[in-house]
């Protein structure tokens, strides 16, 4: 039976699997573009498609095509993984299995970055006419 517990700290949040009694867990962390980022334990030999589903999935602006998983044991190195194949077809055969201390981040679509950066130019430009029409009117 799945079972999450979240024990919450100022500014972060911890997340157990409640598994079988003597099941091996490791911690794993997951960030960026998913509904609940934070340090996870899970059991040993959980992959990475599992790790999304216990952190409430990827965000409709996470670009799944590139997820990064940062393993620093045995040697430091970035494993880059293309889910979008995953969720159309179902195949876990490229989906690698989480190790102690990985952490894995989920980053924004280039087209969510554009509007995110579309919105801050929008909001900054308000504010200059808002600066200008003040400006004018105290003359």
């Amino acid at each position: 039976m799945l079972q999450i517990q979240q024990a919450q700290f100022p500014g972060a949040k911890y997340y157990v699997y409640l598994g079988e009694t003597g099941e091996l867990q490791i911690k794993v962390s997951i960030w960026g573009e998913i509904a609940s980022a934070g340090l996870y334990s899970i059991p040993d030999g959980t992959d990475l498609a599992t790790l999304l589903a216990l952190a409430g999935g990827p965000l409709k602006n996470a670009n799944l095509s590139r997820v990064d998983v940062i393993r620093s044991f045995p040697t430091p190195s970035v494993i880059t993984v293309d889910l979008s194949d995953f969720f159309k077809t179902g195949n876990r055969e490229n989906i690698p299995i989480m190790k102690p201390g990985d952490m894995v981040r989920i980053k924004q679509t280039f087209f969510s970055k554009v509007g995110n950066f579309t919105h801050h130019v929008t909001e900054a430009t308000f504010i200059v006419i808002v600066y200008l029409q003040l400006y004018n009117m105290l003359k």
